[in-house]
């Protein structure tokens, strides 16, 4: 199966920003895209806590995490309408032995993320 060609008005769904934001930032290392694809402040929402994080705190955080074991992320589940993106994904390490698996829903206003719904990420691959 072939993946779909982008059309122009596409690109600013949430799905093609998340699809841009995993292959992009996390795939490419190139964490200076969170600039043109998150708002700032990007307000992540985790049970028991709401945090913001400018576009500098963004980068800083994933600048942190990428070395450490340059996460391949496969979406299992990368869906969308006009305002959300639900992503169920599984990502391995390229340079380390670790495995995280998480659900994540996306809102996009204008082609930018601006709030990002994290459920607690598991060790384990999806079954």
């Amino acid at each position: 199966m072939t993946a779909a060609v982008p059309q122009p008005h596409d690109v600013d769904t949430p799905v093609h920003v998340v699809r841009r934001y995993l292959d992009e930032i996390y795939h490419d290392g190139r964490v200076e895209i969170v600039r043109e694809i998150c708002a700032d402040p990007v307000v992540r929402h985790d049970p028991g806590r709401r945090t913001e994080l400018s576009h500098q705190d963004q980068i800083d955080r994933i600048g942190a995490d990428l070395p450490q074991w340059q996460p391949f992320f496969t979406a299992e589940v990368l869906a969308g309408d006009a305002e959300f993106a639900v992503l169920v994904w599984h990502a391995a390490g390229r340079t380390a032995e670790r495995t995280l698996s998480g659900i994540e829903v996306f809102r996009v206003v204008d082609g930018r993320i601006t709030d990002v719904w994290n459920t607690p990420y598991s060790t384990e691959p999806w079954g």
